[in-house]
This record gives structure tokens, C-alpha cells and sequence, in this order.
């Protein structure tokens, strides 16, 4: 309780507590009793402000989640004070009176929830648009939710302290991904559901924490195994790169409210803004097989390859040592001698120059001697473009990781990038897009391949358009022993 100086605040008679002592710091105890009575009918008066407030609700115990307006009310008697909610949504019905607008009665709740048009193809095609995700795995992403223990808040019949139950998890699901999917704002969802931007703040922070913990975990999932890392190897194999079964590429996520503390750490050389850097690992359908949590944007690749668990433990032996496949290589001079087999244990990847030379991450080589070094360089150049189309994808996909994150500190920008990185292999899931290629560019001829069809193409015939070159080789230098 805070001590006045006066017996009377804003010219009122209010006692206060300093007026209760004698000049000897003795109480007064009549004066006491007297002030004891006033805060008593202040405590009254206030709780029946409350409750009638509170009667005001729908009696279908919808909480009337208003557009935050809030001004200065004074009180009449008190004389203090106090901080109201005085602006609510609201419309006309027939009669011409003014109603509040409920969550339930918005044009979200009626068209996605409660009548979906599933049989009216454009209406799912802009659902998809709209939500970045086709009904039916909204639907699937919602009974998670449900079960959620971040999200028991929002659970159907839950309520709060007050005993007015919680917003619809429906439209609290829906507005995550309209966040997330365009980068809009907490006050924009308002305006779609009638539900306050402050609940919409505070149940997105908590879908996020689930999206980053159980969702993550379901989705994104990194091979360990031969089992788990022979099923991203297929297309790899095809285009003549054995052994190869993943692309690792970084990039930049900004940060628009970063703490001034953090500022210079998170302050890149690519932009002027603070932001946070991701390693990220995917195979050649851009399904994500690991993602690093957030680091300073100013750390280069090889310093993020420290940090990377996956290719951390995959170049000290930790895992995938089970893994074997063979390379050919030439005896001698390159294009003239003969081809030898060699076979090899562990995987390894394809990455940009300016990661680590080790073995497990190869990179196109910026000079090359013989033409089938430069073949070979093209090659891992187009395959290692895979990294950057997924990453472009994911950022195409969920706006909010092009145009910057706004919410506070990097932990929640973290959480924001591995939500992300679950929902898009989820898509792929639903799509069919992370299943194995069949087949292949058809039976063309090896020299027809070679001669006319480009690099990205030919590359999965490369095995046959090695044995006929091979195969000439071996010719050629037999003529010319004969001749000698």
C-alpha cells in the first residue's frame, strides 16, 4: 500500500495510512479503524466493477476478446484512477442495435470451422494459399494441438481463473499459421477473429514451443544408421555421386527486436539488420534431415560446421560408419588408363567452398586440369543446389522467415525456424513429395546423352557413358600397340 503524505488524495477526504500515526508514532486507532473501513469499501467496490464486467459476456462463455483501446477512467467517489477496456468489436443486427462481435460469429470461425466447402476445389486451393496448408493436414495438425501440453489453455472447455472459457483452438491454430505463413501481425489477426491480439501473442509463443519441441522431433528426423541414410541416397546414386545422401548450405533470418546487448553478435556482413544464422541439412526431394539452432549471423560456415551436430559427429566417426560404397578412379593418367575400384566406409555430403576440406563435405573445385574434373565439379554443383532450394521453399512458404521475425530475442526466433522446418517436411509428407524417385530420364542412348542432352540430365547416365569412353580408351591403345 503505497503512503500518502495528506488525509486527502485529488482534494477528496480520503484518509490515508501516513495520517493514522501521532506525532509520538503511536497509532491512532480510532483513525486506523476509520481507514480500514475506506479500503474495505474501496475492495467492494472494485470487485462488483468485476463482476459485472464479467456478466456481461456471452453466456456461451466465449471470452470477448476486444481491440485494446484502453483509456483513463476516473471513479466517482474514490476519486482514483483506473485503466478500463472500453472498445469492443461489435456490429448491427436487424432490429439495428449494436452487438458484440464474438469469435464465433466471425467469417473464419462460420467458413473454416463450422461449413467448409471440402467438396469445391477452389475452395481448398485458397484455403492452401491462405493457411499454407491443405484442410484435411490442418485438421491433423489440430488434434495434436489438442493433446498438446503447452496448449492446455486452450483446450475445448477450459477455462480461466474467472470461469470464462477460452478462445476457440480452431482460430487460435489458424491465425499461427496466417502468421506465420505471411508475416503479419498480432493486431491483424484481431481483426479476423475478434479474439485480442494480447491471447493471440501469448498462445503463439506456446505454439511455437510446441512446434520446436514435439512437432520438431516428429518431423525432422536425423539419420544415425545405413537404414535411415541408404533411403536419401537413391537420386544421388542415379546422378553417379555414390555415397552422397545429403546438401548443406547456411542462411540468414532477421531479427528485427534484438536487444542492444546483442546487436553487434547478431549483426552479419550480408545486412545491415541484426539476424540469426541456421545450417541446413536436406537430401535431394528437400526433405530437412537436421537444422542447427540459431547462432550469431556474424559466424561463417566452418564456424557453424562446429556447431552442427550432425556433421559434427558424422566427421569424428560418430555415426553413418556403416555406410559403403565404391568409387572408380584411374590407374594412372587421367582419360588414358585404366579404371580401378576402390570401396569406401562412412557418408558424406555436398557442401559450398567455404566449409571445411574434410572428407565427409566435398565441394566443386574452383580449378580443374582434365575435363572430367570439370564434369564432376558441374555435377556436385547442381546437386548441391538442392540446400538452396530448400531453403528458398521454407522462406517462400512461411513469409515470416523472408520479411524478419518480430518477436523478442533470438530463443523465440529459434523456436519460429524449427516450427518452420517441421510443418514444411509435414507438407512434404502430405504432398508425396519425400518418397523415392521412380524410374528414370528413359532409355536414351549413352553418346545421344552425352552429346545432347545438358549436364543435370545426362548426369544419370553417367555410369553408361563411362564404360563406352572407357571402352574406346581401351580400344585406342590396343590399335596403337599393334601399330608399334
Amino acid at each position: 500500500m503505497e503512503i500518502e503524505d495528506s488525509d486527502s488524495v485529488d482534494g477528496s477526504n480520503n484518509i490515508s495510512l501516513a495520517s493514522c500515526f501521532k506525532e509520538n508514532g503511536e497509532i491512532d486507532i480510532a483513525r486506523y479503524l476509520q481507514y480500514a473501513t475506506q479500503e474495505d469499501a474501496l475492495a467492494d467496490k472494485e470487485e462488483s466493477d468485476i463482476s459485472r464486467r464479467l456478466q456481461e459476456e456471452d453466456d456461451d462463455g466465449m471470452t470477448v476478446m476486444s481491440t485494446v483501446a484502453e483509456e483513463e477512467k476516473t471513479t466517482s467517489t474514490e476519486g482514483r484512477k483506473r485503466r478500463m477496456k472500453s472498445l469492443k468489436p461489435y456490429y448491427f443486427n436487424e432490429a439495428g442495435e449494436k452487438v458484440t462481435l464474438r469469435p464465433r460469429q466471425t467469417v473464419w470461425y462460420l467458413m473454416y470451422v463450422v461449413s467448409p466447402s471440402l467438396d469445391c476445389h477452389k475452395f481448398n486451393k485458397k484455403f492452401r494459399r491462405r493457411f499454407r496448408m491443405p484442410y484435411p493436414e490442418c485438421l491433423r495438425l489440430l488434434g495434436w494441438a489438442g493433446a498438446a501440453e503447452e496448449l492446455t489453455r486452450w483446450k475445448l472447455g477450459s477455462k480461466d481463473a474467472a470461469g470464462t472459457a477460452a478462445s476457440p483452438l480452431e482460430l487460435m491454430v489458424l491465425a499461427a499459421l496466417r502468421y506465420l505463413g505471411r508475416g503479419l501481425t498480432f493486431d491483424d489477426l484481431e481483426e479476423y477473429t475478434a479474439i485480442n491480439e494480447e491471447t493471440h501473442r501469448q498462445f503463439f509463443h506456446r505454439f511455437i514451443t510446441w512446434g520446436s519441441g514435439w512437432l520438431f522431433d516428429k518431423f525432422v528426423i536425423m539419420p544415425t544408421t545405413e537404414e535411415d541414410y541408404n533411403k536419401h541416397r537413391k537420386e544421388f546414386d542415379a546422378g553417379c555421386l555414390p555415397g552422397a545422401g545429403f546438401s548443406t548450405d547456411a542462411t540468414n533470418v532477421i531479427m528485427w527486436r534484438c536487444s542492444h546487448n546483442l546487436r553487434q553478435a547478431n549483426l552479419g556482413f550480408k545486412q545491415s539488420t541484426p539476424a540469426r544464422t541456421y545450417n541446413l541439412t536436406c537430401n535431394h526431394r528437400r526433405r530437412i534431415l537436421h537444422t542447427t539452432r540459431g547462432h550469431p549471423s556474424r559466424w561463417n560456415d566452418k564456424t557453424l560446421a562446429h556447431f552442427d551436430e550432425f556433421m559434427t559427429k558424422l566427421h569424428d566417426g560418430e555415426i553413418l560408419q556403416d555406410v559403403s560404397f565404391t568409387l572408380f578412379s584411374w590407374e594412372g593418367e587421367v582419360g588414358k588408363s585404366p579404371l580401378e575400384a576402390t570401396k569406401y566406409s562412412g557418408a558424406w555430403g555436398l557442401v559450398d567452398n567455404g566449409y571445411h576440406k574434410w572428407a565427409c563435405t566435398q565441394a566443386p573445385a574452383k580449378h580443374n586440369l582434365h575435363r572430367a574434373e570439370e564434369r564432376l565439379s558441374e555435377w556436385i554443383e547442381s546437386f548441391r543446389k538442392d540446400s538452396e532450394c530448400t531453403i528458398g521453399i521454407l522462406k517462400g512458404r512461411w513469409r515470416v522467415l523472408k520479411t524478419g521475425i518480430r518477436l523478442d530475442g533470438p530463443e523465440a526466433a529459434d523456436k519460429m525456424w524449427l516450427t518452420c522446418c517441421a510443418l514444411h517436411n509435414m507438407l512434404l509428407e502430405s504432398d508425396g513429395l519425400d518418397e523415392e524417385w521412380v524410374g528414370g530420364v528413359g532409355d536414351n542412348d549413352a553418346n545421344e546423352m552425352r552429346h545432347h542432352a545438358p549436364f543435370a540430365i545426362s548426369r544419370t547416365k553417367n555410369c553408361r557413358v563411362s564404360e563406352v569412353e572407357h571402352t574406346r580408351t581401351m580400344r585406342w591403345n590396343k590399335r596403337e600397340d599393334a601399330e608399334l
